[in-house]
């Protein structure tokens, strides 16, 4: 029950596009039989002798007549009188009495097809399929009969991939953000299938995509693909169908089956209508909702698949529009009882289906005739062939040219079925959808109804049908049907339609249904209820029904009946009240509608009909029935919006269902139909159009119906409106905190363009400037705050007729004013480094530092930071000594879009030059003195100190004052050697900066000497001697007459070895006291040690005498 019903979902739904590649005939599970047979050259022999004139010969492929095995795969259907291309048809031939064959399309390749003849031969110009024993293939046999209970299934080596039945799109044009669902039936259901997932991919990007299964119920698959951004806008086309099964991989490639599945996302997409064979065992369980749609693309009922469920396939069908039933003045029907004395078709229990069909058909006419309303034509009322006994292709020509000659509103043709007995039941065929919707969806309504009387009598319910063929294709590049007549009625915008009444080999179907006149009547009533109640006809008194009004475009009233016989004049009588005071106001001959034009528009008027027959005799009164006659609508307003939308307004016109709405995309175009409003109180209505840079002009008709039958009121006056593409704003920036600047490409044909703005993405946008100019692309918004983030829409505008059309606003871009920061400091890290520091601003996305040499000059970024956590920078490019200004600009981020604050404070930076140490000397054995050039601008000075060169130097002293530039560097270990440098400090700003260390200088401190003699010489000489001190380059010797004062020097001696002297210029008799020190030389000042203990000395005119003091 559930793929019945979905089969009828799908056959009703032209929104839905289904394409399989090559489909065949439902049949009836209990009943179908595939089977392949090896065949001597013996019984080949009996079987082209038995072969006859079939006269419609099933060729669905073209096959070739050899010794060599072939495949006959045989169904119990029997099939129906169909044609072949015109380079293929072929002579009806006679078919065995037990096996019922129809003409059928032969296409130009070779290809294997179900018939319900298991062996036959065809013509010089078609050849029938045929086995022999020399079969190279391992054959597979399944047979199913009514009580099925066993399939024996040959065992083979490969997998036999599961096959796709059919797909189905749930819409054809998809508006971001939606969702497409696209369900497929793959395989039976039985398969063990997994891993499945749907390719597809966006034509006008070229990207391809994959999604994975999102339900699956048997064989029945669903999918469902999210388009959430405008990004994803294109045209789609599904490419193939990827799945594991049996641990294979297996890909289905539509290409490769003639499919080509498309749908849009923001754009509409060419969809092919459907080629699937719906049956009753379809199941609908898929997540999806169903839309009935008519052949002019208009919704009729929206269902979803609960519902459909619910309310079963009979009221799911009805709710078919119908444009057959009242289509015409009088229904008119062409009975066609299928075959003929030339082309017999099957037989069985001793009968022809020819003699049977021509009863049936009988009996039917005979009870249509009772009704009033209608009338019937017989392709064939004898055994004579309608095309004169010419062949298939002749006679299907002939029955289906009646239908169009006539006008007719349908074909019903009557066949009998075949299939060796096994099979029985009733099942009606009717035309797919493809290439006319409307004819395929009214067909498969009446087929319907058919069936269900037919089944009512107690027969086996098969189904309705649809066949396609598997090559032929209908003008538009559709698959055609499969049968012939079916095919040229469609062609002739008919639906044609077969009936297999029953089997005629079944003993069952026979002996119940066939088996005399009483019962071949009562299959022909059967038919003939089943169309009245499809097109509504009565029996009764005469008179005429009143079949619509129809206001029409002049201002007029059409009032339309049905036509009897014999009638000489209809009278028309009207009222505005269906009261008792009807006026009759015309009589109409040879006619069986009239117009009104004498009615005012809005006003409803009530109808009677009385027919006047030849004999001078009056009919009934007809029921009444009321119209009303539309006024002109009038057309109030055009606006172009969102892009590719352009709103439409008017004015209520009194007494419309609904208004329809009519544009032309040229101004040499004609006007189509591409909108209904389906209230009359609706007076807008939103066009989506395919160019978002052209003119559109639109009219507006008002509509109402009538039993089906839609009338119009005038056309409104026309408007014209071009559409606007959506602007783009390409960048949101900002030169200070309190600035944006938003920017936009520029939109051909734009007036100018509105700027909105909102603190929120989604919502609170109002409007805040409107600009002029189609070139203006950018505005600069001063109203906003620091520090805060702010969202924009661009819509561009034009004027049509006086009224602003819209592009449609722009998507939101995010901009946010950028706080401005402060430098907190700015220090000298050495002579050629400045580093700059400044606060962190929160949500930075970064940092511009700007440099000048003048404070009121210009200033450029030395360096941009794109770390809003980084608040400091090191200028290596600044030369030493020398004074520059800075300014720091926050930077933040949104999106893209990167916004300046704006320059901070400017700070002064000044780097300090590195001192020159002129010398650095012992000054005494454990003391050095270091001295250095001064510093121009220098706060001051930093000693550093280390025992070796490349180690590590320690602040020793720090010296204030540019002109402090010596340091005694004491309490120093004797005989060691250090190392010095020194730091300029300059202070800027109240910050102290420093010039990095100079050149490292050494000095030794010298070993303090001992005097270790003193002899006199003379009376006025002394000699003194004393320790030599490594290191030394020579010694200085101070003398005085008082111990602990008063030295001076009185004598240098070079030479580290060089340990003594003699003191020539002394008195005689007089004390003296002397120290010795070490010294070393140095260009810029000798270094000393300290002084040696002092030696006493005196003299005598003689004789010295000496003594060490301590």
């Amino acid at each position: 029950m559930k793929k019945r019903i979905l089969a009828v979902i799908m056959a009703v739904c032209v929104s839905m596009t289904a394409l399989p590649a090559d489909v065949s005939a439902a049949e009836d599970s209990a009943v179908q039989t595939e089977s392949t047979q090896k065949t001597s050259p013996a019984e080949k022999s009996a079987q082209t002798e038995n072969a006859g004139n079939a006269a419609e010969e099933l060729t669905g492929t073209e096959m070739t007549e050899t010794e060599e095995t072939t495949e006959t795969v045989t169904i119990e259907t029997e099939t129906i009188e169909t044609e072949e291309p015109a380079e293929t048809e072929t002579s009806e031939t006679e078919k065995p009495a037990e096996t019922e064959t129809s003409e059928t399309e032969k296409p130009a390749e070779t290809e294997t097809i179900e018939t319900e003849t298991t062996e036959t031969e065809s013509t010089e110009t078609e050849t029938a399929e045929t086995e022999t024993e020399e079969s190279t293939e391992t054959e597979t046999t399944e047979t199913e009969t009514e009580e099925p209970t066993e399939t024996e299934t040959a065992e083979t080596e490969t997998v036999q991939a599961a096959e796709l039945n059919y797909m189905m799109v749930e819409s054809p044009y998809v508006e971001t953000p939606g969702t497409q669902n696209v369900v497929l039936s793959l395989g039976t259901g039985d398969e063990q299938l997994s891993d499945i997932v749907l390719n597809y991919k966006n034509l006008t990007t070229g990207k391809a995509y994959q999604t994975k299964t999102a339900g699956i119920e048997e064989d029945m698959i669903r999918f469902t693909m999210d388009f959430s951004e405008n990004g994803q806008a294109g045209e789609y086309q599904i490419t193939s169908v990827q799945f594991t099964q049996e641990k294979t991989k297996q890909e289905i490639l539509l290409s490769d089956l003639g499919m080509d599945v498309r749908f849009g996302v923001n754009e509409q997409a060419e969809t092919n209508p459907d080629q699937v064979l719906y049956d009753e065992d379809a199941y609908a369980d898929v997540d999806a909702d169903v839309v009935t749609m008519s052949a002019d693309g208009e919704v009729i009922s929206e269902n979803t698949v609960e519902n459909v469920l619910e309310q079963g396939i009979s009221e799911a069908v009805a709710s078919v529009a119908d444009n057959l039933k009242g289509a015409n003045s009088n229904v008119k029907v062409v009975l066609d009882p299928g075959h003929d004395g030339t082309h017999a078709g099957a037989s069985g229990f001793g009968v022809q289906e020819a003699d049977l069909t021509l009863k049936i058909a009988t009996y039917c006419k005979e009870e249509l005739s009772t009704y009033n309303g209608i009338t019937v034509y017989m392709t064939r009322e004898s055994a004579s062939c309608p095309a004169g006994g010419g062949d298939n292709i002749a006679c299907l020509d002939a029955r289906a040219n009646l239908a169009k000659n006539v006008g007719a509103n349908v074909l019903v043709s009557f066949h009998l079925n075949t299939a060796n007995g096994t099979a029985r039941g009733v099942e009606v065929y009717y035309p797919n959808s493809n290439y006319n919707a409307q004819v395929g969806s009214n067909g498969q309504a009446l087929a319907k109804k058919i069936c269900d009387k037919l089944a009512a009598l107690g027969l086996n319910y098969r189904g309705t049908l649809i066949r396609n063929a598997s090559y032929d294709k209908y003008p538009d590049g559709s698959a055609a049907d499969y049968y012939g007549l079916i095919r040229r009625c469609k062609n002739n915008g008919i639906p044609g339609l077969i009936i297999e009444h029953a089997f005629l080999d079944n003993a069952n179907d026979y002996y119940t249904y066939l088996s005399s006149d009483d019962k071949l009547k009562a299959l022909g009533v059967a038919d003939a209820t089943a169309i009245a109640e499809y097109f509504g006809l009565t029996k009764g008194a005469q008179t005429v029904t009143c079949t619509y009004t129809q206001s029409r475009a002049d201002g007029s009233l059409k009032i339309k009946w049905s036509g009897l016989d014999n009638v000489d004049y209809y009278e028309i009588w009207r009222d505005t009240k269906d009261a008792y005071d009807y006026e009759k106001i015309d009589e109409v001959s040879d006619a069986t509608s009239f117009i009104d034009d004498t009615v005012e528009l809005g006003t409803r008027y009530y109808y009677l009909v009385r027919p006047v027959f030849n004999d001078g005799t009056t009919g009934e009164y007809s029921k009444s029935i009321s119209g009303v006659a539309l006024a002109k609508t009038n057309f109030t307003k055009i606006e172009a919006k969102s892009g590719k939308k352009v709103a439409l307004t008017w004015k209520k016109v009194s007494q419309a269902e609904g208004y329809l709405i009519y544009r032309k995309d040229s101004e040499d175009g004609k006007y189509n139909q591409i909108g209904k409003v389906t209230s009359g109180k609706t007076l807008t209505y939103t066009d989506t159009v395919k160019s978002n840079n052209k003119t559109y002009t639109y009219k507006i008709q008002a509509y109402n119906t009538n039993n089906g039958k839609q009338g119009v009121g005038a056309y409104s006056s026309t408007k014209s409106a071009k559409t606007l593409a959506k602007a783009k704003i390409t960048g949101i920036t900002s030169s200070n905190e309190e600035v944006l600047k938003i920017s936009w490409n520029k939109v051909s044909g734009a007036k100018g363009y509105i700027i909105s703005r909102s603190t929120k993405k989604d919502s609170g946008y109002s409007e805040i400037d409107t600009v002029s100019g189609e070139k203006t692309t950018s505005y600069t918004d001063d109203t906003v705050k620091a520090g805060k983030t702010y969202y924009y829409k661009v819509e561009a505008y034009n004027v049509n007729s006086g009224t602003k059309g819209y592009g449609g606003a722009s998507d939101a871009v995010a901009g946010k004013t950028a706080k401005r920061t402060k430098i907190t400091s700015i220090v000298s890290t050495n002579e050629k480094t400045l580093t700059i520091k400044w606060n962190k601003i929160t949500g930075a996305y970064g940092y511009r530092i700007k440099r000048s040499t003048d404070e009121d000059g210009t200033y450029k970024v030395v360096k941009t930071i794109k770390s809003g956590n980084t608040t400091s920078y090191k200028d290596t490019s600044v030369k030493a000594g020398k004074t520059y200004y800075y300014t720091v600009e926050t930077m933040v981020k949104t999106g893209d879009n990167i916004c300046y604050s704006g320059d901070s404070a400017s700070m002064e930076g000044r780097t300090a030059k590195k001192a020159k140490i002129k010398y650095a000397v012992s000054n005494g054995s454990n003391q050095i003195e270091v001295n250095w050039g001064a510093v121009r601008g220098a706060y001051g000075y930093r000693i550093k100190r280390s025992t070796s060169k490349n180690g590590t130097y320690k602040v020793v002293a720090t010296l204030k004052g540019k002109n402090n530039t010596t340091y005694q560097d004491k309490k120093l270990k004797t005989a060691k050697t250090y190392y010095y440098k020194v730091e300029t400090i300059n202070k800027v700003n109240g910050k102290k900066g420093y010039s990095g260390n100079s050149a490292a200088v050494s000095a030794k401190t010298l070993k303090t000497t001992s005097i270790t003699a003193v002899k006199a010489t003379g009376s006025t000489s002394v000699r003194l001697e004393w320790k030599a001190v490594d290191g030394a380059s020579g010694y200085q010797i101070y003398r005085s007459t008082s111990k602990d004062s008063g030295y001076k020097k009185v004598g240098q001696v070079k030479g580290k070895n060089t340990k003594k002297y003699e003191d020539k210029t002394l008195e005689a008799g007089k004390t003296y006291y002397y120290q010795v020190r070490a010294y070393k030389s140095n260009s810029a000042k000798n270094g000393v040690a300290s002084f040696s203990k002092a030696q006493k000395a005196w003299t005598i005119k003689q004789v010295v005498f000496s003594q060490i003091c301590f």
